[in-house]
């Protein structure tokens, strides 16, 4: 054969949008006494070598890289061919698995901040609590601290979304403003943290009624249920005993109880019968006896139209191609409005030799063309994803796997000589391929002083053409040979 690999088959591993794996080495050694020249090619895109010829005095070295750039989450194979002067070759077999980029968790807590009041040497203060939900991806295992001797917290931790109750304790506090803070952590998350404020008044002072939160917001759609009640709390500020009452002023916002005495929490509730779509505000107004001032929380509660349910038919597409060949037939993906109002929608893919059109529309049903281009693929089993998102639907989105499955083709190879230059300053030859006449490009081979050379891998049903070219040491380069061609069958 002349050349001889000591590589195994090359594998490497990376993550997609990361950057490149590091480089493998292919070792290629000569089988006989002579020096060998080879040149070597790839078949991916996503696949290169360095250097693509040389000669072998004993050994070589070939520097075989890969680019995840682009690609989507799956497994890619390939070959790198190396190629010897006087004939034969070696083929090396390279897989490339692309795994998805992971999300990592993320905290939000609510509310985002709390007070307390009570009186001094009184009782403590109705407790509180922070809610805690996950708003990036993965698992979420939290946990709670604080830094003030009069706060504590249950539970101390937590897995996935969850509360922790807040307790701040009047002990032996004398009559002033304390602050501390709600430390919310996570194994990959960002920390968050809650700022807490207790009011300590003195005996004797007079009420001063707070209600917390300072603001409420409730959603919820059109002839559907009402979203769930919410805690507003009472506290005292000042002194004495707060006995108070709690007013709205808008028909579907209600409290319960409206009339309280002491520290306490109550339920903040509104009522969605015969509201249409929109935005309503209105306010909750704290009053005390003996207060000097009232206080008032703002509310406001959102109303959507019902909402347009989305439907994706088929529920998945398969392709099948012939490396190198014609791409397969079109396929069709109908986005449909099996609900309520109106449906804009968008599609997207993660594949690279996967195409859509439209991308996006707002009538249904509406038919997306799914295009695939084989172009650059070696032989195997692809999968992706069409993403189907609606503004305005409850059910977004929807996903459809798509698969693709490339065959290789039939191939062939063609042998091809020819008479060495009679120029006593030639050092090799260049043969240039295609499959239209005169239609060359760069050359498929650099060879030494070879007077043949083997095309492979020449696909069933195509006629190829051929020249060939002399060179000397300066790079200068004869014209074109007389043009041969072959039909490979």
């Amino acid at each position: 054969m002349g050349i001889a690999s000591h590589s195994d088959d090359l594998e490497f591993q990376a993550v997609q949008g990361g950057t490149s794996p590091t480089s493998q080495i292919v070792n290629v050694s000569k089988s006989n006494n002579h020096t060998v020249s080879w040149s070597g090619t790839d078949n991916a895109a996503w696949l290169s070598i360095s250097p693509t010829s040389g000669s072998i005095t004993n050994s070589a070295q070939i520097s075989v890289s890969v680019n995840p750039a682009g690609l989507a989450a799956g497994t890619y194979t390939a070959t790198v061919t190396i190629t010897a002067a006087h004939g034969g070759s070696i083929s090396v077999p390279v897989t490339l698995t692309v795994t998805a980029a992971s999300v990592p968790p993320a905290i939000a807590a609510t509310p985002t901040s709390l007070s307390f009041s009570a009186q001094q040497g009184g009782g403590n203060p109705a407790a509180q609590t922070v809610s805690i939900s996950n708003t990036g991806g993965g698992t979420l295992s939290w946990s709670a601290s604080d830094n003030a001797a009069w706060l504590t917290l249950s539970p101390a931790s937590g897995t996935g979304n969850g509360a922790v109750t807040l307790s701040a304790t009047t002990g032996t506090l004398t009559a002033g403003s304390y602050s501390g803070t709600v430390t919310l952590s996570a194994t990959g998350a960002t920390p968050v943290t809650v700022p807490v404020t207790f009011t300590v008044t003195s005996i004797g002072q007079a009420p001063i009624i707070t209600l917390n939160p300072p603001n409420m917001t409730f959603s919820a759609i059109q002839g559907g249920s009402g979203p769930p009640n919410q805690t507003l709390y009472v506290q005292n500020a000042g002194g004495g005993i707060l006995n108070a009452t709690l007013t709205t002023n808008a028909p579907w916002l209600g409290v319960s109880p409206t009339s309280t005495v002491g520290n306490v929490s109550v339920d903040v509730y509104v009522n969605i019968v015969g509201l249409t779509a929109g935005t309503y505000k209105a306010t909750i107004t704290g009053t005390a006896t003996g207060a000097a001032t009232s206080v008032t929380v703002p509310v406001s509660f959102t109303v959507t139209a019902a909402s347009a349910s989305i439907a994706v038919s088929p529920a998945r597409l398969s392709f099948t191609a012939t490396q190198g060949a014609a791409n397969p037939a079109n396929q069709s993906v109908t986005v449909t409005n099996t609900g309520g109002g109106s449906l804009s929608w968008n599609v997207s893919d993660n594949a690279n030799w996967l195409s859509l059109n439209p991308t996006s529309g707002s009538s249904t049903p509406g038919p997306v063309t799914a295009s695939v281009n084989t172009s650059g693929l070696v032989a195997g089993t692809y999968n992706a994803a069409i993403t189907v998102t609606a503004s305005g639907a409850a059910n977004t989105p929807q996903t459809v796997p798509v698969s693709l499955v490339v065959t290789a083709p039939s191939i062939g190879a063609a042998t091809l000589t020819w008479t060495a230059s009679t120029s006593s300053d030639v050092v090799g030859y260049k043969v240039y391929q295609a499959t239209a006449s005169g239609a060359y490009g760069a050359p498929v081979a650099t060879l030494a002083l070879a007077t043949n050379y083997v095309a492979t891998g020449l696909q069933s049903g195509t006629t190829y053409f051929f020249v060939v070219t002399a060179f000397d040491n300066a790079g200068n380069e004869s014209l074109h040979s007389n043009e041969v061609s072959k039909s490979i069958y």
